[in-house]
């Protein structure tokens, strides 16, 4: 069901960490869960990660800086932003920076799940150029 989809999870509170991985692997979805920006950014792989989500405000580095380095290492990676402190600056900044969404705490179980579509839906797209913008010419025409 999951299509081995894999779901980094960067927030410094246990709790929420837990609560992500509980809702993630309700679906299957392989979660790897870290408390800190760089121990997270120790393990990106170009490809790895299918979406991100990412506390804004984190110790060593915010969200922010996170998501940048992230977006450095794998263009494609979707990411959502998570924070309590919700401003619309850090909104507008998260979303200009690539974030595909901005999501407040505390959040619903059905929330993370649209998120997680919406990200492969958007990612599907990226993957497949558009194959369909430039029609192969019919058979026996050159």
């Amino acid at each position: 069901m999951s299509e081995n989809i894999k779901i980094l999870v960067v927030d410094d509170e246990p709790t929420v960490l837990e609560s992500f991985k509980m809702i993630l692997k309700i679906k299957d979805y392989d979660v790897d869960a870290f408390l800190d920006g760089p121990s997270a950014l120790e393990k990106i792989e170009k490809g790895k990660y299918d979406i991100a989500f990412i506390d804004m405000k984190l110790p060593k580095m915010d969200g922010l800086e996170v998501l940048k380095k992230l977006k450095e290492a794998d263009s494609e990676l979707e990411v959502v932003i998570v924070t309590a402190y919700a401003t619309d600056a850090s909104h507008a900044n998260a979303i200009n920076m690539g974030a595909l969404e901005y999501l407040r705490k505390p959040f619903l179980m059905e929330e993370i799940y649209e998120l997680v579509d919406r990200g492969l839906r958007r990612r599907r797209r990226v993957k497949t150029p558009k194959e369909s913008a430039t029609p192969k010419p019919p058979e026996g025409i050159h």
